[in-house]
């Protein structure tokens, strides 16, 4: 995708978040305060880290609003702005020029494409931005770069598999760790929460720059990203269960209970790994999965925070035939619940 259709994205998200707002909570007005506490309660967490004076940029600011410019404010800090939607931008700087801040501190631009000089920044903050990047290796090492040694990045992302195709990426918590890791930066706190009025948690973190050179990557962000696979539901043909299986209320899922549940997939030929969707909760089994006859690899689908992940699972090579892929329970930890499996589908290649 090239620079212009992705800003033109996420400009139309911004635009259509709010008729989802609409659709789902009918009283945007409302929903939108509870949201801005809910903002200005990610900045007190970060602010904690943020001294009094320091140079701080804030990536993905989106539209600013009075109660959160205030609490900016009082920090007395040399605030700098940048998002990719240019109206966002606008409006956010006719705004913070009212509340006394620089206007020329407010700029349009990528986040994985800074202008600004090496070792700028004390700080940097950025809530549910860092995830929309379009290169995200990038984005990090320019995170690293425009960043003082022993300053701190301050950052949210929301974690796991979803089907918005806006969050590109499927990390899981200890991943996203580790990408902060591999860019130069040594983990201070890492923290789940539900900071946002909507459903489902999110992962704050607090990250001292420790070098600016980059240490080897553990991950490769393209494994972990959503349309370099294919994706089939969970009502698909080529999925056939066993056992008690019913429909999630939300008619996304198949939700399977007890211990002898069965799930069968078939894929085409040729298949390299397939990453079975499942929902981590506190009902959840452990899992196998099984390429007959020769490979199986097992899952801990336990999670206390819920959050959906696929557990990924590689083919031989040497399996030429279309692939037979079976997933079974193999019992639950200590701390689980249940048995429970809730698939949403299979992504593969």
């Amino acid at each position: 995708m090239d620079r212009d259709t992705f800003a033109k994205r996420q400009a139309d998200m911004s635009a259509n978040w709010y008729e989802g707002v609409k659709r789902r909570e009918g009283n945007v007005e409302a929903y939108i305060v509870k949201r801005h506490h809910a903002y200005l309660d990610r900045w007190k967490e970060a602010g904690r880290f943020i001294a009094d004076g320091s140079k701080v940029l804030d990536v993905g600011g989106g539209n600013l609003y009075p109660l959160l410019l205030e609490y900016i404010k009082s920090k007395n800090i040399d605030y700098h702005y940048l998002d990719i939607d240019a109206a966002a931008v606008e409006g956010s700087r006719n705004l913070g020029e009212n509340f006394g801040f620089n206007p020329a501190n407010f700029d349009v631009g990528f986040n994985d494409q800074f202008e600004f000089e090496s070792e700028k920044f004390d700080y940097i903050f950025s809530s549910h931005c860092i995830e929309h990047s379009i290169n995200l290796a990038k984005t990090f090492s320019e995170l690293n770069r425009i960043l003082r040694l022993d300053g701190m990045l301050l950052m949210a992302v929301p974690f796991g598999w979803e089907e918005n195709p806006e969050h590109p990426y499927f990390f899981s918590p200890d991943q996203w760790i580790t990408l902060v890791e591999d860019a130069g930066f040594e983990i201070c706190v890492a923290q789940i929460g539900r900071m946002y009025p909507e459903h489902g948690c999110d992962f704050f973190l607090a990250a001292k720059k420790i070098g600016t050179k980059l240490i080897a990557q553990r991950i490769n962000a393209d494994d972990y990203r959503k349309e370099c696979y294919k994706f089939i539901s969970f009502d698909n043909s080529s999925i056939a269960y066993t056992g008690d299986m019913q429909i999630t209320p939300e008619g996304n899922a198949a939700h399977l209970r007890g211990d002898d549940w069965l799930i069968e997939i078939s894929l085409p030929a040729c298949t390299q790994v397939i990453l079975p969707v499942f929902l981590n909760h506190s009902w959840s089994s452990q899992i196998q999965i099984l390429t007959a006859p020769y490979l199986s690899t097992y899952h801990d689908l336990f999670s206390w925070f819920p959050y959906v992940q696929p557990c990924r699972h590689a083919i031989l090579k040497s399996n030429v035939m279309a692939s037979h892929v079976v997933i079974k329970p193999i019992g639950k930890n200590a701390s689980s619940w249940s048995t429970e499996g809730v698939i949403y589908g299979a992504m593969y290649k």
